[in-house]
C-alpha cells in the first residue's frame, strides 16, 4: 500500500488554489480513515487536530483556519441526517430571536416603495407608535444616514439594535410642509406568532405563523378576542415549527390534564411530555389545518390532536420532520443543531419520513409525499390507533390529514405572477392611497363585513396597477386573483393586518373554505372522529 507523507499533502496543496485546500484535506481524511479502520473514535478526532496543525505549522501561507474548520463543520453535518446543521454567528442571533419571540427594534411594518421606506403599520406600545410615528410616513434617514435606495435587509438591520439604544428617524409625512425628526429608543417587540384572526360567522379563525415561546398566551388571548363562537380553526400551513414548549403548551389548551402530549426516543434522551396543569381547558370543537409545509411542531401538536380524537385535521399530509434538535452554542457565536432523539406522536408513530444519510437535497426534493391522500405507503407496520376511538393511524412519514383536500390550482398567467413576487400589488395600493382619502373609506364602510361585501374594486386603482404591468393578457382567473388581492390590500390599511386574511380567505382560498364547511357541520365532524 502506498504510504503518504502529510507534511508531503500539505505542501503540495500551494499548487492549489484556496477554494481547493479544505477538499485535499477532507480527501487525506477520508483515504487514511479507509486505510486506517481500525483508529478508535477518540484517535479519529486527534487525526483530525493533527491535519489543521499541519496546516497552521507547515503550509506555505499564513492561513486563517476559520473558514476551513467552519467548512469542515458544514461537510461533517451535510453527512448526517437532513435536518442536522451549522448555523454561523448571525444565524445563532435570529433563531434565537425567532424562538424567543421578541427582538429590540421599533415596531414597524413597512415596504420600499420606489426606494424609500413607506411605513404600513405601527405595533401597539411600540417605540414608533409612543412616538408618534403613523401608516403611510416615508422614513428617508436613520441616523443622520440616508437609506433611500438601500434594500430591505440593510433598513432592517439599521433600524434593529441593543434595546434601550437611540435612534434618530427623518420623516416626510403627507400635508406636512417640513421633514420630521423623530427620535426614540429601541425597545423589546414582541414578534407575534398568531398571524391573522377573526371570525367567519360562527366560525373562529386562528392562524399561527411560528411556535414561539409565548404562543399559548397569544393563542388564547385571540380566542377570546373572537367572542361567542361554535367551532375553531387552527391554521398550521406553511408553519414550520419552532420552540417543543409552545407545542407542548398550545396542545395542553385542548387536552385534559394527564393526557400524552409525546415523547421522544434516542440514545441519550427518552421522554414523555404531559399536559401537567389544568390552567386552560378550551373543550371547543377544533379543526387543524396542515399542508406540506407543516413541520416539527406543527406535526407534534397535529399529531397529539388527531391521536386524542380532539379534532379533525383536514389539508394535506405534513412535512414529516420528527427529529429532536440539540442546539450547540460554539464559542465564537456560532452554534450547531445535532439530532439526538425521534419525537413520537401519544400513540407512538414516528413523524419523521424517510431520509438516507448524506441525501438532503433528495430528502428535500420530495413532493409526491402530499399530492393524494395515498401518497405515503400506509405500511401495516406504521400502523397506530387513536386512544380514544381506536382510529387507524399511519406513522412513519408526517401527519396524514383526517379530511384530504387536495392542493388549489391557480393558474396565473406570468405577468400577474412576477407581479405579486414584486410587491406590485403592495406599491399599487399605497399609490392609490396618497390620492384617495382613507378616512372618507372607513366613514363609508365601518366594518370588514360592510366592506367585503359591498366594496367594489374602484377604477382608479385598477388603473394605477395596469400601470405598473403594462400590456398583458390576462385570463379571467388573473383578473379574479387582481381584484381579491387588491381588495384584501385595501382592507388591511383600513382594517388591519387581519383584514387582508379575511377577504383572501373568502374570496380564493378554497382549502380554507372547505375547513370552514367542516368546522360549521357538527355531524360531518363527529362522524369523522368515530370512523373505523
Amino acid at each position: 500500500m502506498l504510504q503518504f507523507s502529510p507534511l508531503f499533502v500539505i505542501y503540495t496543496t500551494n499548487l492549489l488554489s484556496m477554494k481547493h485546500l479544505l477538499l485535499t484535506v477532507l480527501s487525506l481524511i477520508a483515504f487514511t480513515i479507509c486505510a486506517s479502520a481500525q483508529l478508535t473514535a477518540q484517535q479519529q478526532i486527534q487525526k483530525l487536530n493533527l491535519v489543521y496543525q499541519h496546516i497552521r505549522n507547515h503550509y506555505v501561507d499564513d492561513v486563517s483556519l476559520e473558514p476551513l474548520v467552519d467548512e469542515a463543520i458544514r461537510a461533517t453535518l451535510k453527512q448526517l441526517d437532513p435536518h442536522s446543521a451549522y448555523h454561523s454567528k448571525e444565524d445563532m442571533a435570529k433563531r434565537k430571536s425567532r424562538l424567543s419571540g421578541k427582538f429590540a427594534g421599533v415596531g414597524i411594518s413597512y415596504i420600499m416603495h420606489n426606494d424609500t421606506l413607506v411605513v404600513k403599520s405601527t405595533m401597539s406600545n411600540s417605540p414608533a407608535s409612543r412616538a408618534g410615528i403613523m401608516p403611510f410616513d416615508r422614513i428617508t434617514d436613520v441616523d443622520n444616514r440616508s437609506i433611500i435606495g438601500i434594500d430591505a435587509d440593510s433598513v432592517s438591520t439599521l433600524l434593529r439594535g441593543e434595546a434601550n439604544s437611540s435612534l434618530s428617524l427623518k420623516v416626510v409625512r403627507r400635508g406636512a410642509h417640513n421633514t420630521l425628526t423623530i427620535k426614540l429608543k429601541r425597545d423589546y417587540i414582541d414578534s407575534n406568532a398568531v398571524s391573522a384572526s377573526y371570525r367567519i360567522g360562527d366560525v373562529g379563525y386562528i392562524a399561527i405563523s411560528s411556535f414561539s415561546k409565548p404562543l399559548a398566551n397569544e393563542v388564547y388571548e385571540a380566542y377570546k378576542a373572537l367572542g361567542d363562537i361554535e367551532s375553531l380553526i387552527i391554521d398550521l400551513r406553511d408553519n414550520g415549527g419552532g420552540a417543543l414548549t409552545a407545542a407542548i403548551d398550545l396542545s395542553s389548551m385542548f387536552l385534559n390534564k394527564g393526557d400524552i402530549i409525546a415523547s421522544t426516543e434516542g440514545k441519550t434522551r427518552n421522554e414523555v411530555y404531559y399536559k401537567k396543569q389544568e390552567r386552560i381547558n378550551l373543550s371547543i370543537p377544533l379543526v387543524v389545518v396542515i399542508n406540506e409545509n407543516s413541520a416539527s411542531a406543527s406535526e407534534l401538536f397535529s399529531g397529539a390532536i388527531q391521536d386524542h380524537d380532539r379534532g379533525v385535521i383536514v389539508g394535506r399530509t405534513s412535512y414529516g420532520k420528527g427529529l429532536v434538535q440539540r442546539v450547540i452554542d460554539l464559542k465564537d457565536g456560532s452554534g450547531m443543531s445535532i439530532t439526538i432523539a425521534r419525537y413520537k406522536t401519544p400513540s407512538g408513530r414516528i413523524i419523521q419520513r424517510p431520509y438516507e444519510m448524506g441525501e438532503g437535497d433528495k430528502y428535500r426534493s420530495d413532493t409526491l409525499r402530499y399530492m393524494h391522500p395515498d401518497s405515503i405507503p400506509h405500511d401495516s407496520k406504521f400502523l397506530f390507533y387513536t386512544l380514544k376511538n381506536h382510529r387507524k393511524v399511519y406513522g412513519g412519514g408526517g401527519i396524514t390529514p383526517d379530511i384530504y383536500i387536495a392542493p388549489d390550482s391557480i393558474n396565473l398567467s406570468s405577468a400577474i405572477i412576477k407581479a405579486h413576487n414584486a410587491a406590485t400589488f403592495e406599491h399599487a395600493i399605497i399609490d392609490y392611497l396618497d390620492i384617495e382619502d382613507i378616512d372618507q373609506l372607513k366613514e363609508k364602510y365601518p366594518t370588514i363585513e360592510e366592506f367585503s361585501k359591498e366594496y367594489s374594486l374602484d377604477s382608479k386603482l385598477l388603473h394605477i396597477f395596469n400601470k405598473y404591468i403594462g400590456e398583458a393578457e390576462l385570463s379571467d382567473t388573473d383578473m379574479a386573483f387582481i381584484t381579491t388581492t387588491l381588495r384584501s390590500l385595501l382592507a388591511e390599511h383600513l382594517y388591519g393586518s387581519d383584514a387582508r386574511y379575511y377577504i383572501y380567505s373568502i374570496d380564493f382560498d378554497n382549502t380554507l373554505k372547505q375547513a370552514i364547511a367542516v368546522a360549521s357541520n357538527e355531524e360531518l365532524m363527529q362522524r369523522t372522529l368515530t370512523s373505523h
